[in-house]
């Protein structure tokens, strides 16, 4: 046991994975700029929740991290941090404890809005959200919360990835919510600020004090699920307390290498009884064009935003899909 633990030890101050003193670190002052833009708004979550297993009520505790985004006192976060809790109390910047309720909350997305209970009058800092699509690698950010249930924290690291997926060597263990696929729908923002458990919920922020993703997972990157998604999700929770998303019955998979048409994505199967397998669309079809829009999956990177283009399509409204089979 002695050795496996000198050798841990020996691993993580090997030369070869000390990160070197940076000297194109921003300024001081401009990253103290940006943690004074948000620090305002950061709150650290503390909940109760319930589960049920063989048959017993179980309740524990958990911490996680949040931000604050209405002046009404609306709190973003992860479904995983808040999702199931029957008490909830964000505690402010100046370690103020005020209780809030789960507004709504969405597995798929793995975001949560909570709402800080005050009289009414109290009026609260939110932050302001940059555009996530603009992130490119390379670039500064913060990652802020309350990791380990501690007080406000802040680290610093780069943009690493903007198209992070779910490895194949994780295919068989996806990462999962009340049965959800998240990395079906999320393709999050892969940076290597450090984040730990109770970062959950907690904000990617950019130099300009803008939030541009939510903190949610750790695979030896960090991942955040891009801010444009997580407000979009979240102003759904805030207007009608769940979230609305259209639905095709397929599973798709990028094209095959064989394939020489450089369009559409490959239909794997249909659910019985889904809108596709009523349309006529069969396994093996090409799907090359969606509601007016071209399609296009080479890889796996792609598939999140095609399964976001299409949870966007109108409920309940007829759209034309054109597809080629047999060559045709």
């Amino acid at each position: 046991m002695t050795g496996f633990l000198s050798a841990v030890v020996l691993l993580f101050v090997s030369p070869r994975f000390v990160r070197a003193e940076a000297t194109n670190n921003p300024p001081h002052e401009t990253i103290e700029a940006a943690v004074a833009r948000v620090k305002p708004s950061l709150v650290r979550i503390q909940v109760v929740s319930t589960q049920y297993f063989q048959g017993r009520e179980v309740k524990y505790e958990a911490s996680g991290s949040g931000v604050i985004i209405s002046k009404q006192g609306h709190v973003i976060t992860n479904h995983h941090v808040a999702g199931h809790a029957t008490r909830i109390v964000c505690i402010l910047p100046d370690n103020e404890e005020v209780e809030a309720e789960l507004v709504g909350t969405d597995a798929l997305a793995d975001i949560a809005v909570l709402k800080i209970k005050s009289d009414g009058k109290r009026e609260f800092v939110p932050v302001e959200f940059g555009d996530s699509s603009l992130v490119q690698v390379g670039d500064s950010v913060l990652a802020m919360g309350s990791p380990l249930a501690m007080s406000q924290s802040v680290t610093l690291g780069i943009i690493s990835n903007t198209k992070m997926v779910m490895p194949e060597a994780f295919s068989s263990s996806r990462f999962t919510l009340d049965g959800e696929d998240v990395g079906s729908l999320v393709r999050w923002i892969g940076h290597d600020a450090d984040i730990f458990p109770g970062n959950s919920g907690g904000p990617l922020v950019n130099l300009k004090g803008q939030v541009i993703g939510i903190n949610e997972i750790s695979y030896g990157l960090s991942g955040a699920i891009p801010g444009n998604l997580a407000q979009n999700v979240a102003r759904q929770l805030i207007d009608k307390g769940s979230v609305s998303r259209s639905w095709l019955g397929v599973e798709i998979q990028p094209l095959l290498k064989s394939d020489k048409d450089e369009r559409g994505v490959l239909i794997s199967d249909i659910v019985d009884d889904s809108p596709a397998a009523k349309a006529g669309i069969q396994s093996g079809d090409l799907l090359v064009r969606l509601d007016g829009k071209n399609v296009l999956v080479r890889y796996a990177e792609e598939i999140p935003l095609l399964n976001q283009m299409v949870a966007s399509l109108p409920v309940g409204k007829e759209v034309d899909a054109v597809i080629i089979r047999d060559g045709k």
